[in-house]
């Protein structure tokens, strides 16, 4: 449970955790560096990407399963010490409970997504694998599991993950070895795995509808990269004008931007910022940088107008809602937090139905 080589030896990392309830027993949650929470896990562990000095830890609330709802429209909670993916309407100013919980098993659970098809993509840490729920209706029965024999899945993107190429980030591979990405499909499993120099730890993938991706991690120097994989093969190459300080989740708007989330300081007094993107293939332009109400790793759009960002608030154990706009960046909104807890690390979040990318 420690940093690849190269960045252990820029850090000079000790080995610090967490400890979480689970059940009736506890759930370990890997040790991270004081800048960052990409950090090498074992599959065993549930990991959370919060840089440790950033994380809230105290008691853990019960919050019992509301029933399954067969809405088609909604959002998708992951918290990576909770015990479910918690389903909420779409509209959430009034606060309201959650109105389903995936119906499967789950372990620890970073970032979660859904595909174009409208099926849930839970890229599974301790279960080494890839969920997928049945969509479009919320919280869909299990359709299909991949294992990932290339390392801890934190995060996904595809246009259908059930019928076709789904990109996987690993934090790290297996064996102390630096991040990548899976190409899996559920036909023939994870098949290709894609890495590059920059790329010593992987946060976030992004994977568009032409079958491009992009890397969101840092490199051994611990600074934040973006990699762009032309048709998500070859070996990469680094992107340039991307001005990230920190890594975090990758989406993509319906004009192609790239939505990126940058926690900047780090420690315990991080702030989130939102940074967008055009190009990067590899050169990036950047359109607009907007800062958050809280650091933040994760957020997805909505597809309606594309005009919400969700943003999974660790700070405060809630979900923020923004407006967005490319140029204009994001503006908050309100937050709902029914259900969710700063203890149980609130981490992932994504639209049903999402971006068109």
């Amino acid at each position: 449970m420690r940093l690849s080589a190269s960045a252990k030896r820029v850090l000079g990392i000790t080995a610090v955790g967490a400890i979480l309830a689970a059940c009736s027993g506890v759930s370990q949650v890997a040790p991270v560096g004081p800048a960052t929470g990409i950090q090498n896990p074992q599959s065993s562990a549930r990991v959370s990407l919060i840089p440790h000095g950033m994380r809230t830890r105290g008691p853990m609330p019960f919050f019992g399963k509301p029933a399954p709802a067969t809405a088609k429209r909604g959002i998708y909670v992951s918290q990576v010490a909770g015990s479910n993916i918690l389903g909420y309407k779409k509209g959430q100013r009034s606060n309201d409970p959650a109105i389903c919980t995936v119906p499967f098993s789950i372990g620890s659970v970073n970032n979660v997504a859904v595909d174009g098809a409208g099926n849930l993509i839970d890229p599974d840490g301790a279960a080494g694998a890839i969920i997928i729920g049945q969509g479009p209706n919320m919280c869909g029965a299990e359709a299909a599991m991949i294992s990932d024999p290339y390392g801890q899945p934190v995060d996904a993107s595809s246009a259908n993950a059930l019928t076709g190429k789904i990109a996987v980030a690993n934090t790290f591979d297996n064996g102390s070895t630096p991040g990548s990405i899976s190409v899996c499909t559920v036909s023939a499993g994870c098949k290709k795995n894609l890495t590059n120099p920059a790329m010593d730890g992987v946060a976030a993938v992004a994977l568009d509808n032409q079958g491009n991706c992009w890397a969101d991690g840092i490199n051994p120097s611990i600074q934040a990269t973006l990699t762009y994989f032309a048709g998500c093969s070859g070996g990469g190459v680094q992107t340039t004008g991307f001005t990230n300080s920190g890594p975090g989740g990758i989406d993509i708007d319906a004009s192609g931007n790239l939505v990126t989330i940058d926690v900047r300081g780090g420690g315990s007094s991080g702030t989130g910022v939102v940074d967008v993107y055009s190009g990067c293939k590899p050169a990036c332009k950047l359109l607009s940088s907007t800062p958050l109400i809280a650091p933040a790793i994760y957020g997805h759009l909505n597809s309606l107008h594309n005009n919400k960002l969700a943003v999974a608030d660790f700070d405060n154990g809630q979900i923020d809602i923004y407006s967005y706009s490319p140029t204009g960046g994001v503006t908050y909104l309100y937050s709902f937090n029914d259900g969710l807890s700063a203890n149980l690390f609130v981490e992932g979040v994504a639209y049903n139905k999402r971006s068109p990318q």
